[in-house]
């Protein structure tokens, strides 16, 4: 009886196979586990998940304004400049609209703001979109 020997690259293959399951186990858990620790923080501060919501309504309300308002190929600016989440958030809804992003005045054709207001439940946020002369 003659024992084969297999190939190196058959061995390779087997680590490298091994090593990517490996990582998809650690990815999945490490996704579990920052779910786990979301519900958990929700469950201590359910106010914090009345806020959440609310944020999450005015951000789709702002997006249907977005897409209602601007039509596709239009280029907006975003002023006053906003703070990051927000800034993110318009350049999103713009792009989302078909329409472009841009930084001079004279080359936009609509002009997004940020209208913040307070109420008894805390702060809700809605958009003025003007058409630029």
């Amino acid at each position: 009886m003659e024992l084969r020997r297999s190939r190196p690259s058959r061995h390779l293959a087997q680590v490298l196979v091994a090593m990517l399951a490996l990582l998809c186990v650690v990815l999945a858990g490490r996704g579990a586990y920052d779910a786990g620790v979301t519900g958990v923080g929700y469950a201590r501060s359910p106010g914090q998940l009345a806020s959440d919501r609310r944020l999450h309504q005015d951000f789709e309300k702002i997006r249907r304004e977005f897409v209602t308002t601007v039509p596709p190929g239009s280029r907006v600016i975003i002023d006053p400049p906003l703070q990051h989440l927000w800034l993110q958030r318009f350049s999103e809804f713009t792009a989302l609209a078909g329409g472009t992003l841009v930084t001079d005045r004279r080359e936009a054709d609509f002009q997004a703001s940020l209208v913040k207001r307070e109420t008894s439940v805390g702060p809700r946020y809605g958009v003025e979109l003007k058409a630029v002369d």
